[in-house]
């Protein structure tokens, strides 16, 4: 149950962090200078994310590294307000992505740690990190619009040192493997299976990060303000929350390539109800996607990269698809995605992703195919 509070807690920081954004666009920056000041820190801060895992698998103190990773984060957030001109505002970032990227990559290596070969189980732990940013989103929102969006660091501030409270009441790592050569960590960087399923993981969430940007840009263009980009999270929020309470069964019931087709098209319709649509009844019914587009590809890319990884190296390996999922394509998303909005708007961007989608998922199915693949076997 501590696993579950925990997440509770600390993914309500997320739901402050999806105001970043807004907190940009009302200090002055454009559309592209918001996705450099998003892709360049990130960019910087993917070199040291993958040494967070190598020390944690090397170390085996995956709580004492968790630690140094929130209480980190805690204080870049403190002093994030003085940041004001453009390049100090690059630094703040840097500083953040190489705090705040690996905490939840590193929590979910302890939470896998814990649940052993009950891994499949993960979703059901993870559906409560969806519940608390689905209850706080649209009101910390609200709360923003009344006041200042400068307060959502205040906001990240609580909910940071809770999260840091509770990580005291974890339960250590159950692992007993000790690593005895550094060079052994080469083995999972030359593994062709999580290659390739990064590389359709980075074109898929170079769609999905471009949105985490541009989504509350595009709804102030089309006449919303916080309250209704506050509406749209919790949606999608609680859409991601059934996704992850069914991944279990999913997982274990379907062969990967019917799993690979049912995300990539869910990601191809969203964005095309948004390329098509772009009036606020369908931007908060496209949000329902986000239980396949984020809840299920993200607990199908958790299962399947600790299995491809082992016991051995879990956390290295949450550390690289983190890597990717957060951090590569955020910085292709952030900046492809905003030269895209800044010359041709919103709708011909998400008409470009949903392209883009169906097509990363044609060719992995058929790379899947070639080597009769099954999600359940196919390690």
């Amino acid at each position: 149950m501590y696993f579950k509070f925990y997440n509770f807690i600390f993914y309500i920081t997320m739901a402050a962090y999806a105001y970043f954004n807004i907190y940009f666009r009302d200090i002055g920056l454009s559309s592209f200078q918001i996705g450099v000041v998003n892709a360049v820190p990130r960019g910087l801060s993917l070199v040291i994310l993958p040494l967070w895992g190598l020390i944690t698998d090397y170390l085996q103190q995956n709580k004492k590294v968790l630690f140094i990773a929130l209480s980190g984060t805690l204080g870049v957030i403190l002093i994030f307000p003085a940041a004001s001109s453009f390049w100090s505002l690059v630094i703040m970032m840097f500083l953040f992505a190489v705090f705040q990227n690996p905490i939840q990559p590193l929590s979910d290596s302890l939470l896998l740690d814990y649940l052993g070969e009950d891994a499949s189980q993960y979703g059901k732990f993870r559906l409560w990190g969806s519940i608390g940013y689905m209850l706080t989103v649209s009101l910390i929102g609200y709360f923003l619009e009344q006041t200042a969006s400068r307060n959502l660091f205040a906001v990240y501030a609580v909910f940071i040192f809770m999260s840091i409270l509770l990580l005291k009441g974890l339960p250590e790592s159950r692992r007993d493997i000790k690593i005895f050569n550094l060079s052994d960590f080469t083995k999972i960087f030359n593994n062709k299976k999580l290659f390739h399923f990064l590389l359709f993981v980075f074109i898929l969430q170079t769609t999905m990060n471009a949105n985490y940007v541009y989504f509350p840009l595009y709804i102030v263009d089309h006449g919303g303000g916080e309250f209704l980009l506050g509406l749209a999270m919790t949606l999608s929020s609680g859409s991601e929350i059934f996704a992850f309470f069914a991944s279990e069964k999913i997982i274990e019931k379907l062969k990967m390539n019917r799993i690979v087709f049912l995300i990539s098209l869910s990601f191809s319709i969203r964005w095309i109800l948004l390329f098509l649509y772009p009036v606020k009844a369908v931007i908060l019914a496209s949000q329902l996607l986000h239980s396949l587009t984020f809840g299920l590809f993200y607990a199908v890319g958790v299962n399947y990269v600790s299995k491809i990884s082992g016991e051995k190296f879990r956390a290295t390996g949450q550390n690289i698809f983190s890597a990717v999922y957060l951090g590569i394509s955020s910085i292709s998303g952030s900046l492809i995605g905003g030269k895209i909005y800044e010359m041709y708007g919103g709708e011909i961007m998400y008409l470009i992703w949903s392209l883009t989608a169906a097509a990363a998922g044609v060719f992995y199915i058929i790379a899947l195919n070639n080597r009769h693949s099954k999600f359940k076997k196919g390690y």
